[in-house]
């Protein structure tokens, strides 16, 4: 879930468009992180796992969702370790995760977009 005071502290200096745009941006890419994971993880590519949930992390870490963040950290972490126990659980705990923190993404990009349309 995303802490909404904390989102706006990190993107207070950006403007609106740009948290669009970077917003838009994770919705683009999310999903493909998301399948090369849960390739990964079915390959035991221990390797580009880690590398894979290391980068999904960086890019979940802008919005301030620590559940989602954590989870990613957890995956990477079992990367390194080439750890299998848990490997499943917490992928799909991190997809649910990955969902809601989309949902709150696309609500937030809305409520942006109809700030805007209002000062037009």
């Amino acid at each position: 879930m995303i802490n909404l005071e904390n989102f706006n502290e990190n993107f207070k200096y950006y403007g609106d468009e740009v948290v669009v745009q970077i917003i838009d941006m994770f919705v683009e890419d999310h999903q493909e992180d998301l399948k090369m994971i849960g390739q990964n993880i079915k390959n035991r590519d221990f390797l580009s796992l880690r590398f894979n949930a290391h980068h999904l992390k960086g890019s979940i870490a802008n919005f301030m969702d620590p559940e989602t963040t954590e989870l990613t950290s957890k995956l990477e972490e079992l990367g390194e370790t080439k750890t299998t126990e848990g490997l499943a659980e917490t992928y799909s705990k991190l997809q649910a995760a990955a969902k809601i923190l989309l949902r709150e993404l696309l609500n937030h990009r809305e409520n942006i977009t109809s700030r805007q349309a209002c000062f037009n």
